[in-house]
């Protein structure tokens, strides 16, 4: 069940995590092609959308929950390898360093190519005058609801802040003591199968309450799924950032509970499975009714669907994968390894492929999102499995320079 490398590291959970991340990678290929998106920065419009949009919907659910699920269940063990001390010091080299050189990097880009495709920059601003006009509020405590696209943002590394920060809270928690790098490294096989549906459902029942909460102080017709940003340091959407909280810390109690190793969650894989589509035919049929005719009762029950539903996902998941991925393999090893770095670097990949694609104006939506799908995965993990991951310095120059001459050569007139 573990990695040949690290006994505390359970194989079937490592190929789960780099499963997620490329169906977000999908997930963002495929917003270019539907109309929920209206901020994303390359919508090609065209007649029928609703395949790509029930992916959006159906994808949103799950992906994130899972991925802070994961980051949980595996930060005892990390902790007990290090200590305070040297835990926060990993985290802030893996996750805080790729977020300094990122943000500054992906969130212009993205907001300077949100104009270039609506307007073309009739006004003549070239991507350097804009970077430094962007970059300019960058050290601005800003709190509050993001409203404008030129207003700094983290793109796709919100994860990555996000994550961060719960590892702090994790790490510094002053209400626990977690257990310290001399402790055995075996978690507390104590769980019976009514405490674990128990915490699952109060899992859903908070996500459900969180999220109605967040919905009645934060959104607006004009604006119904906010992102909200704190000190520029944080940015997320409330109506989610409890349910990742959530996620994260019931991670964290799986792995004390011994879930996966002797503590089974009950229940065939395919029953969890039937009930995830039919929860998904639900869900969807509500997000109608409340789009075609908005009833906060009609509301609260897609909420509470939503919520159950993104339970029942991770226990589907979880179900199968522990049963039938959970051998080794190289390939699963590859994917697994370079995960983390496929995640960082695929934003820009997709957009710039979603953008060059848009000069084939007759070619087919389905096939282009293969494409961009596709290219984006096999671009990030060559840019992860040879370059960063071996020549982490390198790399790093590599990408500045490259993002120099973006800056001075990118301009209305060049390009």
């Amino acid at each position: 069940m573990t990695q040949k490398s690290d006994a505390n590291r359970i194989l079937f959970l490592d190929n789960l995590r780099y499963l997620m991340v490329l169906m977000v990678v999908i997930l963002h290929s495929a917003i270019s092609y539907s109309n929920i998106v209206p901020w994303w920065s390359v919508i090609e419009p065209h007649e029928d959308p609703a395949f790509f949009n029930i992916l959006l919907v159906l994808f949103d659910v799950f992906l994130m929950p899972v991925l802070y699920f994961i980051a949980g269940y595996f930060a005892i063990s990390s902790f007990q390898k290090r200590g305070t001390r040297l835990f926060l010091k990993a985290k802030f080299k893996r996750l805080g360093l790729p977020l300094l050189i990122g943000f500054p990097l992906v969130g212009p880009s993205f907001s300077y190519m949100y104009h270039y495709t609506r307007n073309g920059f009739s006004n003549d601003i070239g991507f350097g005058q804009y970077w430094v006009t962007y970059m300019k509020s960058a050290g601005d405590f800003q709190i509050g609801i993001i409203d404008s696209i030129d207003q700094i943002n983290h793109a796709h590394l919100w994860f990555i802040s996000l994550l961060l920060f719960f590892f702090m809270l994790f790490a510094l928690f002053p209400g626990k003591k977690w257990p310290g790098s001399s402790a055995p490294l075996n978690p507390q096989l104590t769980t019976s199968d009514k405490s674990l549906l128990i915490t699952l459902t109060a899992v859903g029942l908070l996500s459900t309450l969180s999220a109605l909460i967040a919905g009645a102080i934060f959104a607006s017709p004009s604006n119904p799924d906010p992102w909200v940003t704190i000190g520029n340091i944080l940015q997320f959407q409330p109506d989610k950032v409890v349910s990742y909280m959530l996620y994260f810390g019931m991670g964290i109690y799986a792995f004390q509970k011994g879930w996966f190793i002797k503590a089974k969650i009950p229940g065939h894989p395919a029953v969890w499975t039937l009930l995830c589509a039919l929860m998904s035919l639900g869900l969807l049929g509500l997000l109608k009714s409340v789009m075609a005719n908005f009833s906060i009762g009609i509301f609260i029950v897609y909420l509470c669907v939503r919520s159950f539903l993104c339970v029942s996902f991770l226990v589907a998941l979880t179900s199968w994968a522990v049963r039938y991925w959970n051998r080794p393999s190289q390939f699963n090893a590859l994917l697994a390894l370079n995960s983390y770095y496929i995640y960082i670097t695929h934003f820009l990949i997709v957009i710039l492929l979603q953008l060059l694609l848009t000069g084939w104006s007759d070619g087919s939506v389905f096939i282009k999102f293969g494409i961009v799908s596709l290219g984006s995965i096999l671009f990030s993990y060559g840019i992860s499995q040879y370059a960063i991951r071996p020549y982490p310095r390198w790399s790093v120059v590599g990408i500045g320079s490259v993002f120099i001459m973006m800056l001075l050569c990118i301009h209305p007139g060049g390009g």
